[in-house]
């Protein structure tokens, strides 16, 4: 070899040397040139060989350090106390105690599907416990063939099938880089698609999971004590499941029974039996978005084995299954009341994650356009035995026999996982919604139901017989088509006489699948004109009963948002009632006395709703609970009234609702009484709200009137002058004032005037009142004249009840007489109106009728009607307790007269009704004359 540098080098120093030789020889300057001789360099092949080798050599070596020093290093060091203890490695991993292998299934890879990355590694422990041990490694070779005999490509994550991010070739991840940057470029040409796929991916690589707990028992024991057996088994829940199996072990116990644990891609399945007891107990944990609810019947399937019979004729038990579904892991956060079926609290949690059912059963799990419909049969054992249910599908005679009913399994049913009804609190649930407000109307002939999908609200409404047509507005049609094939009971009316099979085939029923809101803002809504009505003319017509069974006001989602939040939706509802229509509404769940105002967290819907019903002007509006509606808590019914003379319906007592019931509701075939669960004892425990409705009615901010101890209750904090304290004699307010109370004490200020008495008043309510009024009127007796000139002359109207009624002191506080041109000393309420000052055609409503929803008030009727006065002022002893009369009108048709009456009896123009029956002046006579010109 020739180095061409060196050669050029060796030249020039030859030609330097020859031209000094030349200078030297002739002395004239002339060169002598000398010929040029190259050197060469020879490297051998062993030099490079050599040279390689050793490279190599020292690279091997400084890796090698490199990776003792920086991985096995501190690898070691944390498992060196582990290595150095008493356990060891069995070398015998995969065989039995001095056996062979045993003939163990492989694990399967499904199609599509090949073994993925992965590093296996197992330690065993001898343990005298275990009669064998044996692992199986799903092999490398093994991949799947598709149903056509060629060879898929490798898939290692199968989002669909619920599997983790794991198990992945490193080039195959930085292939999925390079595609998402791609599908980058793309993103403003397919913006929906890519959000649903970065749904599922956020969802499958959340650090969460799903966990399947399935217990079995009356299990054959010769099934439960094979090794084999129980894990081909597995490996076919696995296989049948899509899931895939890395690896599985198992270990055969002494003296019975198997534990095996098996390694998912998706995470893990593992099961231990006690065959014995013929049980086994089995779990299945996988991450991913992928359901394992479709895996329970494919376990059934295979795990589920009932033993052979013991003796010929032996009835062989049913292996029971008891299971539950938990989410596990760590999700987004979301907000209360979002509806995902698996984790919502009344499906996810109550149904899904609770073991111990005897009995739950899936009927139907349903998608419609508009929510998820699931209906599960459930026996609790905390209410009902299973044995007690399998002895009531027999024919033996016994009382579960005789009575199936009542051990039969609860169906539930279920809307984006909130529980919406069940077969054993739906009496209880939709009688409670309906006939409260329909006995609030006298005659309720048009009725719309907003929701109801069930068809039980429509059930409960064609009960009566003054309906004349119901329009039933449900958006989901399929919700409709889904309840009457499973659950058929909920819109049965074949025993109702005149109805049909199917309660949406009864005439009287107008059943539309419509959006409700739009339904009623286009017929009912603002700007709608009389000359360009698209609909049918009776579409028009108002309601006398609306009733809304929709969604609860908890839950989070638009459309309930649109139902309790759109002022002009519910003011379409509110003008499509007729003037004396009712409104209904279910509200969720009742507060807890420890709950704060609806206003602030997750019941800020019923806030909304009830402001919005108050500020559109319904008159009376009230809230009551029922327990029996089988929700885990007492559900929460609001009715609004928009006269306020419908309260007096409301505050019928049970003997008139008994007799509104026996009137009304129609006859059934079968002979039973048409209502299961309401009756007039019901009715009246609605009439007063639960006490921690009135604790959290005061808790708003600012706290409304009335929520101080003085309003709602005696208060301690006042004195009481008892009425031994007080005596009769001749009033001083007139010549013809008659008796008079006065005091014999010292009264302050504030001070309770004969507060022990004033819960003895006689009490004459609405109804008893009108038949007085009624009888005096038709019959002209003394008898009946004497009650009405008493209940006149003694007693004050209240309206707190919605019509007139009549309250009489039962003290000597009867005879309190008016204080003329305000010099009224003791009220029950203050008030600055006098007979002097008040205008005799100028009837202020608002300051008679009450607040139209007032807790506290609706709570204590009995106590605001006859808590007795309390002194407007120092009393001196021997002063007379005088008394505003104007407090005591309740209604417009009586206010002229009463105005003029006190005024003419101070002026000294008249005498009262009491100086005049005394006199032998009754005012019936006058009375009787002036109702009968009336009817003329």
């Amino acid at each position: 070899l020739i180095h061409k540098g060196n050669r050029n080098m060796a030249l020039k120093s030859s030609l330097r040397q020859s031209s000094t030789k030349g200078s030297s020889s002739n002395g004239e300057g002339s060169v002598t040139q000398a010929p040029c001789k190259p050197y060469q360099v020879s490297v051998s092949f062993r030099f490079i060989f050599l040279t390689l080798l050793s490279s190599a050599l020292l690279s091997f070596t400084v890796g090698r350090a490199v990776r003792v020093l920086l991985l096995e290093g501190p690898r070691g060091a944390l498992l060196w106390p582990h290595l150095e203890s008493s356990m060891r490695n069995r070398p015998d991993y995969h065989l039995g105690a001095g056996k062979s292998r045993r003939d163990l299934p492989l694990p399967q890879m499904m199609d599509g599907k090949e073994v993925p990355h992965t590093v296996y590694t197992s330690k065993n422990f001898d343990t005298a416990a275990s009669a064998t041990s044996s692992s199986v490694l799903v092999e490398k070779s093994r991949t799947a063939v598709d149903s056509e005999g060629e060879a898929d490509e490798e898939v290692t994550c199968d989002t669909d099938g619920g599997s983790c991010s794991r198990g992945k070739d490193p080039a195959e991840v930085e292939d999925e880089d390079d595609d998402e940057e791609d599908d980058d470029d793309d993103e403003d040409d397919d913006y929906d698609d890519d959000d649903d796929d970065d749904d599922d991916d956020e969802e499958e690589h959340l650090p969460a999971g799903q966990h399947l707990l399935v217990d079995i028992k009356d299990v054959d024991g010769t099934f439960l004590n094979s090794e084999e057996l129980l894990a081909q088994a597995m490996v076919d829940v696995v296989a049948d499941s899509r899931l895939t199996l890395l690896s599985y072990h198992c270990h055969t116990l002494v003296p019975t029974g198997v534990s095996c644990v098996g390694v998912l891609l998706e995470s893990h399945i593992s099961f231990h039996t006690w065959p014995t007891e013929g049980v086994i107990t089995l779990d299945l944990f996988t991450c991913g978005a992928a359901p394992l609810l479709p895996v329970l019947p494919v376990i059934e399937r295979l795990f589920a084995i009932p033993r052979p019979p013991l003796f010929e004729g032996e009835e062989v038990p049913k292996p029971g299954v008891g299971w539950s579904h938990v989410l596990r892991g760590f999700r987004d956060d979301k907000a209360h009341g979002d509806t995902d079926a698996l984790s919502s609290d009344d499906l996810g949690v109550d149904v899904l994650g609770y073991l111990f059912y005897d009995l739950k059963e899936e009927v139907a799990s349903v998608q419609t356009p508009f929510q998820r419909i699931d209906i599960y049969n459930l026996i609790d054992s905390r209410s009902v035995k299973i044995a007690d249910y399998q002895r009531s599908l027999s024919n033996d005679g016994s009382y579960q026999a005789q009575h199936p009913d009542l051990f039969a399994p609860n169906k539930v049913v279920f809307l984006d996982g909130v529980k919406q009804s069940t077969s054993k609190g739906d009496a209880g649930y939709h009688e409670s919604l309906v006939h409260p407000c329909m006995f609030m109307h006298a005659d309720p002939k048009r009725v719309a139901i907003i929701g109801g999908g069930e068809g039980a609200t429509l059930r409960e409404v064609l009960k009566h017989d003054t309906v004349e047509k119901c329009t039933m507005v449900e958006i989901d049609e399929l919700m409709v088509t889904t309840s009457r094939q499973y659950l058929k009971e909920w819109s049965d009316c074949s025993d109702i006489v005149g109805s049909e099979e199917w309660c949406v085939d009864d005439p009287r029923a107008d059943v539309r699948y419509e959006d409700a809101v739009a339904w009623f803002i286009d017929r009912f809504g603002e700007g709608v004109d009389e000359k360009e009505k698209k609909f049918d003319e009776d579409d028009y017509k108002p309601f006398d009963v609306i009733i809304m069974d929709a969604l609860d006001p908890q839950v989070n989602i638009p459309f309930a948002e649109v139902l309790y939040k759109q002022p002009t939706f519910l003011q379409a509802v509110y003008d499509s009632l007729s003037e004396q229509g009712v409104i209904v509404m279910q509200l969720g769940d009742a507060p807890y006395i420890s709950d704060p105002h609806d206003t602030i967290g997750r019941h800020e819907n019923r806030a909304i709703i009830t402001s919005h019903l108050l500020r559109m002007g319904f008159q009376s509006v009230h809230v009551y609970e029922e327990k029996h509606s089988d929700f885990d808590e007492s559900w929460t019914y609001l009715v609004a009234m928009k006269d306020y003379t419908s309260r007096s319906l409301w505050y019928s007592n049970a003997a008139e609702i008994e007799v509104a019931i026996h009137k009304r509701i129609k006859h059934t075939h079968s002979g039973k009484s048409p209502l299961r669960f309401f009756d007039g004892a019901t009715m009246m425990t609605y009439q007063t709200p639960h006490k921690a409705q009135e604790v959290v009615y005061c808790r708003n901010k600012p706290m409304p009137a009335g929520c101080d101890e003085a309003t709602h209750g005696f208060s301690k904090s006042r004195p009481n002058v008892p009425i031994s304290s007080f005596e009769v004699k001749t009033s001083q307010v007139g010549d013809h004032a008659g008796r008079g109370v006065f005091a014999k004490v010292d009264i302050p200020k504030g001070a309770h005037i004969g507060a022990e008495q004033s819960a003895n008043s006689i009490n004459v309510a609405p109804t008893t009142y009108d038949i007085i009024q009624t009888l005096a009127e038709e019959h002209d007796l003394a008898d009946l004249d004497a009650v009405l000139e008493y209940l006149w002359g003694y007693g004050f109207d209240s309206n707190l009840y919605g019509e007139t009624s009549v309250v009489v002191d039962s003290t000597i506080l009867t005879f309190v007489n008016h204080g003329c041109n305000g010099t009224y000393n003791a009220a029950t309420v203050t008030s600055t109106v006098t007979e002097m000052t008040a205008g005799a055609e100028e009837f202020n409503e608002e300051f008679f009728i009450n607040d139209p929803y007032d807790l506290v008030v609706a709570r204590h009727l009995p106590h605001n009607q006859n808590s007795g006065d309390v002194a407007l002022r120092d009393i001196k002893a021997g002063e007379e307790i005088l008394n505003n009369y104007l407090d005591f009108t309740s209604s417009e048709k009586h206010w002229k007269a009463d105005v003029l009456d006190l005024r003419n009896q101070c002026l000294g123009k008249g005498v009262g009704s009491i100086t005049d029956y005394e006199s032998g002046k009754p005012r019936t006579e006058a009375w009787r004359k002036d109702e009968g010109e009336k009817q003329d």
